[in-house]
């Protein structure tokens, strides 16, 4: 058997939305005891009481105060929108991989956006959508998953957070809490693009400016 703390931690710890309300104190914490308590004496096996429960809860929120990972800690640089976007997904192959390579290409030499993601067996296109031609027309293979009317917020911050965690956990959950669909995901050293459907540029950006822009910059 194991004590009911130790049960309690693994079981918000393994949950991270469960995790993310209990540090937010999102909850009841009466109705949360209720809640978890069968779920307690699973790991516990014993007969565990609701405020029993209640009291590991009340402990566990100050051992877990100090590891909480908060928005306010990271600020970022800079957001910026581009839409008129259309995304293709394609079996990673040697012709596949030469025929993206020259559009991209091509398209580099206009100015405009082209950018490769690339996988163990597949890879992903995604350009601005006066190119959608062109890239039907270069590629013969069907392509697994294609999408029109993409959006991409790219997400600028500093340096410093490339050796500081959290960030990019911060910057998904709030777009996850808002139950956006992101297409793809593609990032460098100091930037993440977020990638989803034109519709949702709005609540996507003011999402990550209410959330991470620093009101100094303002």
């Amino acid at each position: 058997m194991i004590k009911i703390t130790e049960a309690l931690l693994t079981i918000i710890q393994e949950n991270p939305f469960l995790e993310f309300g209990f540090n937010h104190e999102l909850f009841n914490q009466a109705q949360l005891a209720r809640y978890l308590n069968p779920l307690v004496k699973a790991r516990a096996q014993k007969e565990v009481s609701d405020s029993a429960v209640m009291m590991a809860l009340s402990r566990l929120k100050g051992e877990l105060a100090g590891s909480q990972i908060n928005s306010r800690q990271y600020v970022i640089d800079k957001l910026t929108v581009i839409s008129g976007l259309s995304t293709a997904s394609f079996l990673r192959t040697p012709q596949t991989h030469r025929k993206l390579s020259l559009l991209y290409g091509f398209i580099q030499s206009r100015n405009g956006f082209c950018n490769l993601c690339e996988g163990i067996g597949e890879i992903t296109v995604i350009v601005e959508s006066v190119y959608q031609t062109k890239l039907k027309k270069i590629t013969t293979q069907k392509p697994l998953y294609a999408h029109d009317q993409v959006a991409s917020i790219c997400v600028k911050f500093g340096d410093k957070y490339a050796t500081i965690p959290g960030m990019l956990y911060m910057i998904l959950q709030r777009v996850a809490l808002q139950n956006i669909n992101l297409i793809e995901i593609s990032s460098t050293y100091s930037e993440i693009n977020l990638y989803f459907a034109e519709k949702d540029t709005r609540i996507v950006f003011d999402t990550l400016f209410s959330c991470f822009i620093s009101k100094d910059r303002m």
